[in-house]
């Protein structure tokens, strides 16, 4: 279940883990609260009426009735606001999954979800940990990856956008919003570009949301050189991170991002100042955890100028996209379906 469709990572997820188990054979159902989605081959969708709080009751009454009819053994809402609501349905299991939180809206969230008593996924020990600290419990199912079917080289990344390929390159797939701080990583490259002028790097950012005008505006800090590139959403903007030298995410938080994944199958280092990714990013094997705008300009300056210093480790990424297999994560859910928990 989801309280509603789009083209985030949470629904690309939902989307994959559903195919899959369709494919072994289980009878799968999304029903989503609004919003376009795009079925996988064996998956029924039905839509429910929105979800916000005018709608509650009628989202309520619509989603017991589609359990009823389709006599669900295991009802699993993503997104932790909708635990409240699995409460009210009848079903032999239920769960729910956190993929981020807010830290500035944690407590609420986990009371409210704790009050539910609705078992708790957290899709990865980021969110686990930041659940805890407000007396959640929750067990531990990764995120799946799925490889973008093309990657893009950089003389095409080059070509189509009119970018110099003597400086680096950086790509951001990501939507406009707060949790996605675009606005952070801006401000970085502002004491980027302070320090290194015309050699500082091609930033390249694909998304939508409600920031794309006020972030385009503060990217134009230069008018011979936009800081960033805010460019709209593109179905292949992640193909183009194999054209990039290395990866940065900005966000205040996150969950388990898939972004991340991708760039490490693309063998790409990355510096992160969002703190919930350790289990992704580790510490000057694969990457560099900063906590700091300035501590973020001064990693992308000298992975910019010097290839050397970027931390790269492919036993350990190949690892990583093993454990986030999308046959290992469906593994863990069919576990956890049949038998209401998992091991650790």
């Amino acid at each position: 279940m989801l309280a509603n469709g789009g083209r985030g990572g949470m629904q690309a997820q939902v989307l994959s883990v559903a195919g899959e188990l369709a494919q072994r054979g289980h009878r799968v159902t999304i029903a989503v609260g609004g919003g376009a989605l795009m079925a996988p081959d064996g998956v029924d969708v039905v839509a429910l009426p929105v979800f916000s709080p005018r709608n509650l009751i009628a989202f309520v009454v619509a989603l017991r009735r589609v359990a009823r009819q389709r006599s669900v053994d295991v009802l699993h809402g993503h997104g932790l606001r909708l635990a409240p609501v699995l409460r009210t349905v009848p079903s032999h299991r239920r769960f729910v999954t956190c993929h981020g939180v807010d830290p500035l809206n944690a407590a609420r969230s986990a009371r409210s979800a704790k009050f539910s008593g609705v078992a708790v996924i957290s899709c990865g020990r980021g969110p686990q940990e930041l659940l805890r600290r407000y007396g959640v419990d929750s067990d531990v199912i990764d995120n799946a990856f799925i490889a973008s079917p093309t990657s893009r080289t950089r003389a095409e990344l080059c070509r189509e956008f009119d970018v110099t390929s003597d400086v680096a390159i950086i790509v951001y797939p990501a939507r406009y919003s707060r949790q996605k701080a675009h606005d952070r990583f801006i401000e970085a490259l502002v004491l980027v570009r302070e320090q290194m002028g015309d050699n500082s790097p091609e930033v390249l950012c694909f998304g939508d949301g409600p920031l794309f005008d006020e972030l385009r505006d503060r990217a134009n800090w230069d008018s011979s050189r936009p800081l960033a590139r805010i460019l709209p959403y593109r179905s292949d903007a992640s193909s183009w991170l194999a054209a990039s030298d290395f990866f940065v995410l900005p966000s205040r938080w996150e969950g388990q991002p898939l972004v991340v994944l991708e760039a490490l199958s693309h063998s790409l280092s990355v510096v992160t100042l969002t703190e919930s990714v350790e289990d992704l990013v580790v510490e000057g094997r694969n990457g560099r955890m900063v906590h700091s705008i300035g501590q973020l300009a001064s990693v992308i300056e000298q992975w910019s100028v010097n290839s050397a210093s970027r931390p790269r480790d492919d036993d350990l990424n190949a690892r990583l996209l093993q454990e986030h297999s999308l046959a290992t994560v469906v593994d863990r859910y069919e576990e956890l379906y049949r038998v209401g928990s998992l091991r650790s």
